[in-house]
């Protein structure tokens, strides 16, 4: 059995150590992120800073995870995909691999081409073809953008970047049924523990919190969602996080 939780962040090479979008030191790899919240799967994201990442030294640390999705460097796409299809043959939990915030504007794929993606596809599955290929995609994106590149992924990790009351009340539900049209494919939720969206230095607001888990639990039921995706581990240890980690952690319980 597999719970279909994940966690997103990065391994650390020492304990504390600096993260990737996290402001300070922080004491919480990402093996001990999942095993706090008792997730099975994890996003190892220090192979998309540096290809060169992917390597024993870091993964041993999540080698004991059921499901490991590997990130693709930004700007070497084909290259990190074909590493991974060679690594994965070593590495029998590794699942796949993700593109990061796929096609946002400004962002290093944002005018990315299908027949681009279809070369980072085939050299993802060039050594392993059972590998899956994931795309970040966020609410506010037409999604509609994506219909050329359907034959060249395999499943959407869907996110939304600045949460409201009335997204999640009014929106969410629709938003996942059309996406399963739309796409065919699985879909694996996110979920921010820090706010980035709103740009501050603080969480997710609790009751903000509340109301996407429930949400997203409510889909999980119903079995439109594959899974959801806890990002990220820097911030589990942080004191200003650790109610919303608390309270997360009693509810996965």
């Amino acid at each position: 059995m597999n719970n279909n939780l994940w966690v997103w962040g990065y391994v650390l090479d020492k304990v504390p150590g600096p993260m990737m979008f996290v402001d300070h030191e922080t004491h919480c790899s990402l093996e001990t992120g999942a095993a706090y919240l008792g997730a099975d799967n994890v996003v190892f994201m220090d192979s998309t800073t540096n290809l060169a990442n992917l390597n024993d030294d870091l993964f041993q640390y999540v080698s004991g995870c059921k499901q490991v999705v590997c990130g693709l460097e930004h700007g070497r796409y084909a290259e990190s995909a074909a590493a991974v299809s060679e690594f994965s043959l070593t590495h029998p939990n590794v699942l796949g691999a993700i593109v990061d915030d796929f096609r946002c504007i400004g962002g290093p794929s944002d005018d990315m081409q299908p027949s681009e993606l279809r070369e980072v596809y085939q050299a993802l599955k060039s050594k392993n073809p059972a590998l899956q290929l994931y795309l970040v995609r966020y609410s506010h994106q037409d999604q509609r953008e994506l219909v050329p590149f359907l034959d060249y992924f395999d499943v959407i990790n869907y996110w939304v970047w600045a949460s409201s009351d009335h997204y999640w009340r009014s929106q969410y539900q629709e938003d996942v049924r059309y996406l399963r049209k739309l796409y065919g494919k699985p879909l694996l939720q996110g979920v921010f523990m820090h706010n980035y969206g709103e740009h501050t230095d603080a969480p997710i607001p609790m009751d903000m919190l509340e109301l996407q888990v429930e949400k997203i639990a409510e889909q999980l039921l119903l079995q439109r969602l594959s899974g959801w995706v806890i990002l990220q581990n820097g911030w589990f240890c942080h004191r200003s996080h650790r109610p919303q980690m608390q309270w997360l952690k009693a509810y996965l319980d």
